[in-house]
């Protein structure tokens, strides 16, 4: 079978951990890197031993050998070069969030469904046999009717130069980090928030720094999360029903071996997954939509509800009143 060749618009460090997932996969390979540096591109190639390098982005769009394109762009730029990348008739697998407002995302899906090509949100946890399996635990109804969600995502970010603290690219923990919490509570619960509520500490260079934010979903649950570049590493999520709690203490970015709690009538019972690479199930999930075997596990609309939400949240923490993203009946 002829492997589905790959390319990278950029030379971000994300992408060595796809580099090294893709040599599990059995159906692609990175075929080519671009930078806006050919220097850059070269070097790049040569490390990683990519056959080929490119000058720009425009240059690995155009060459027809690419068959999907990976985005781990600063975020500023993940909808201008999604879009480009499907108008030149390549797939897409680009970095979260998949962009900075709602109307980036409906103009992605234009151009992914103009272009017959998929385009898809590297939310790699959603991939994860620890995720699929909590997420099949709950709909059969193991913890009984879902009342509160909790969430955390922190650690410290002590580069003053880094991107992540920029405002014009997308800066800002919860753009970061606090967009994990944010849709792994929308996905176990299984509907987009009705109304949201949003607090933050901005730093010196004008984005947040702490996040905290409250969700009310229209089925009766709640949600709350923290997100933080002023805190140690640590993550963690836990679903409590009024049946029974799951304890996640690695939800978004497990080791190869990854436990969690199941509270139940005084009973405790631990679940151990395994995963062989954290990047590999996302890298499969678009090479199974572009061989035609399903479409993928994160649609486009799917992502519009986490954009949507993440700027209510915004909006939110900077008019300090609570925003509804669903009209009261």
């Amino acid at each position: 079978m002829k492997k589905l060749n790959w390319g990278i618009l950029g030379t971000a460090r994300i992408s060595q951990k796809l580099i090294s997932a893709m040599k599990l996969s059995k159906r692609s390979q990175f075929y080519g890197i671009a930078s806006r540096s050919s220097q850059n591109a070269e070097a790049f190639a040569r490390q990683w031993n990519i056959p080929k390098s490119y000058s720009s982005y425009e240059a690995l769009l155009a060459d027809p050998t690419v068959d999907v394109v990976y985005i781990p762009l600063p975020n500023h730029l993940h909808a201008e070069w999604t879009i480009k990348s499907l108008e030149a008739g390549k797939h897409v697998l680009c970095e979260k969030p998949l962009a900075l407002s709602v109307i980036e995302v409906q103009n992605i899906i234009n151009a992914s469904r103009q272009h017959r090509c998929f385009a898809s949100e590297a939310f790699m946890y959603r991939h994860l046999k620890q995720t699929t399996q909590i997420k099949q635990m709950i709909d059969n109804g193991e913890i009984g009717n879902v009342t509160y969600a909790r969430g955390s995502f922190s650690f410290m970010l002590d580069r003053p130069e880094d991107i992540r603290l920029v405002s014009l690219y997308g800066g800002g923990c919860l753009w970061d980090v606090g967009c994990y919490p944010v849709s792994y509570a929308r996905v176990m619960i299984g509907q987009t928030p009705a109304e949201v509520e949003g607090f933050q500490q901005v730093g010196p260079s004008g984005v947040d720094e702490f996040f905290i934010g409250q969700m009310a979903f229209p089925c009766g649950a709640l949600a709350q999360f923290d997100c933080s570049f002023r805190l140690p590493s640590y993550t963690c999520f836990e679903i409590r029903g009024d049946q029974g709690t799951i304890h996640i203490p690695l939800p978004f970015n497990p080791s190869s071996t990854s436990n969690v709690t199941l509270h139940k009538q005084g009973k405790t019972k631990n679940f151990s997954f395994r995963a062989p690479h954290l990047y590999l199930g996302e890298i499969e999930d678009m090479n199974s939509a572009v061989l035609g075997e399903k479409p993928p596990l994160i649609s486009l609309e799917d992502s519009l509800e986490n954009v949507k939400t993440l700027n209510a949240l915004y909006q939110s923490a900077r008019q300090r009143q609570p925003v509804r993203l669903i009209a009261a009946p």
